[in-house]
């Protein structure tokens, strides 16, 4: 079974228009042509992954780097991919009025790489806290390595 290789939460939310997550050293501006919607809340490019806050106002975003393809997770919504990295890093970019804010960077630790991930999205709320009351959304962004997770899979297998 996969293991996680390290997690990050930065310490603070991202307020207001989130864009998504990008490689640190591309151009954020890719970001816009990807066209994440309530009904398609994660978008896919060569560098980034859009994500849509529906209409909350605030976000976080956990990110974790596993060692194979993580277990199944009990989130409400879910959608997975390939990204490649030139940088083997990213962070959540969000742009208010043309001002572009940036968040802290998780380094994946391998340039150049196509990279598999799955994006968990949750609404926070609780009994009478409605998500429109909160407006918070959570996500969290798992990556692993398709050629880690195929070593892995044939170091257990039995040779003959």
């Amino acid at each position: 079974m996969a293991e996680i290789i390290k997690a990050l939460i930065p310490p603070y939310k991202i307020e207001r228009y989130l864009e998504g997550v990008v490689d640190v050293e591309d151009d954020e501006w890719h970001i816009r042509r990807l066209n994440a919607t309530r009904e398609i809340w994660a978008d896919i490019g060569p560098s980034a992954i859009a994500l849509n806050t529906g209409y909350c106002d605030e976000a976080l975003i956990k990110y974790e780097l596993w060692q194979g393809e993580p277990p199944a997770s009990d989130w409400d919504e879910r959608r997975s991919g390939s990204v490649h990295l030139v940088s083997g890093k990213i962070y959540a970019i969000s742009c208010h009025s043309g001002e572009m804010t940036y968040g802290e960077e998780f380094d994946l630790g391998r340039r150049d790489h196509e990279w598999r991930f799955r994006a968990h999205r949750m609404f926070l709320s609780h009994e009478d806290f409605t998500t429109d009351i909160i407006s918070l959304v959570l996500f969290k962004l798992q990556f692993w390595s398709p050629a880690d997770a195929v070593r892995s899979s044939s170091e257990k297998e039995p040779t003959a």
